[in-house]
């Protein structure tokens, strides 16, 4: 027969420890008791100002009276270092492939929903089928501060390429504000431009704001705790003709009727927008009326000319288009095409008479040292 004597804790029973320490029991040898060892190496930690952490270990091995099938993370709002409010409770139930003897084992949970800068007293107990057992000695943590919440922020564009930001305090600060923290710029670059600001600015204005872009901003408040979470906030500018003209560009003969032109982008702050095609423009400098227009799309940077005259001099410009149209042309290059005599030289090894003699007619100019079964040559080829 069993006999048991029951008694009820009340808050400051949970706190001290106590745990069923104040209950008796009698059992019969054929029932297993509950746990008697409490869980060991219990810590807390705050991870936030609403939530924390605790880790324990299972009680030890001979005081588990049974399998341990979950434990209890009791805890409870401390004032003044007395227990304030009635005691809470999480459950870790543990899976089948945890059940097992192996007290070297960490568990951990993280209690949310605590209030900021308060103190709790947590404490833990393991469980077997017959009940839970006794407690581990009460820990106290304390909830770090509160950060403030997320300011309200207004952006407005400009017509002057500018951008003015206005701010107001959150709602919850949490304390005295002070100050805050700007972060914005194009979203197609990795590096934000970072101001902070005390708390008695509300408002400042961002230049440079690039036609067809996108920005982004991100403000927030801060308390003695430190910054809160940012108010997030993106505009796009709508797209307009380039302003400026493509970059560097550079000319490089490859044979008497063809050159290679390479070039960059206008500039960023001059682009306006994305830049959907380049269209460029050659032309004999002895020809000055009929220029050939050659379009790139989609908008690469290098283009090869062919079907050129040799030993000429051309005079090259180009520009940039976007959505809304064309920005201006750069400024001319000039570039010559090489003479057909000085084209590419190519060294050619161990040619077999029958393709000495087939390069021969194709009208190839061949240097050629003969030997008995094959040629070490040197070939021009226009």
């Amino acid at each position: 027969m069993i006999v048991l004597n029951f008694c009820l804790l009340a808050s400051k029973d949970f706190y001290s420890g106590g745990g069923t320490d104040g209950c008796n029991f009698v059992l019969s040898n054929d029932v297993l008791p509950v746990p008697s060892g409490p869980p060991r190496k219990v810590e807390v930690e705050a991870v936030n100002s609403t939530s924390v952490k605790v880790f324990w270990r299972s009680p030890v091995p001979n005081k588990q009276h049974g399998q341990i099938r979950g434990y209890q993370v009791h805890y409870v709002r401390m004032e003044n270092g007395e227990p304030k409010g009635p005691p809470m409770l999480k459950d870790v139930m543990l899976a089948d492939a945890q059940w097992e003897y192996d007290d070297t084992t960490e568990h951990e949970m993280i209690i949310p929903g605590l209030q900021p800068e308060t103190a709790y007293a947590i404490t833990v107990t393991a469980y077997t089928t017959k009940g839970d057992g006794a407690r581990s000695k009460p820990k106290v943590v304390t909830t770090s501060g509160a950060v403030p919440g997320k300011p309200r922020l207004v952006i407005n564009h400009t017509q002057m390429n500018t951008a003015l930001i206005q701010w107001y305090a959150p709602v919850e600060s949490f304390g005295p504000l002070m100050g805050y923290r700007l972060k914005y710029g194009r979203k197609d670059v990795d590096i934000l431009t970072t101001l902070e600001f005390s708390d008695k600015e509300d408002h400042f204005t961002a230049k440079e704001i690039h036609k067809g872009a996108s920005y982004v901003f991100k403000l927030s408040a801060r308390n003695k705790v430190g910054f809160g979470e940012e108010n997030i906030q993106e505009i796009t500018i709508p797209e307009d003709v380039p302003s400026g003209f493509p970059q560097n560009l550079h000319c490089d003969s490859m044979s008497s009727t063809s050159v290679q032109i390479t070039w960059q982008p206008p500039i960023l702050a001059e682009r306006n927008g994305v830049i959907t095609k380049y269209i460029l423009l050659y032309r004999d400098i002895n020809n000055r009326y009929h220029p050939t227009e050659v379009p790139i799309v989609p908008a690469d940077t290098t283009v090869t000319l062919t079907t050129l005259k040799p030993d000429t001099i051309y005079d090259v410009k180009i520009r940039a288009y976007t959505s809304k149209g064309p920005g201006p042309f750069s400024p001319s290059v000039q570039f010559r095409t090489l003479p057909v005599d000085q084209g590419r030289i190519c060294l050619l090894k161990s040619l077999s008479l029958a393709e000495y003699l087939f390069l021969g007619k194709q009208g190839m100019e061949v240097l050629a040292n003969p030997g008995e079964t094959s040629y070490v040559i040197r070939a021009t080829i226009p």
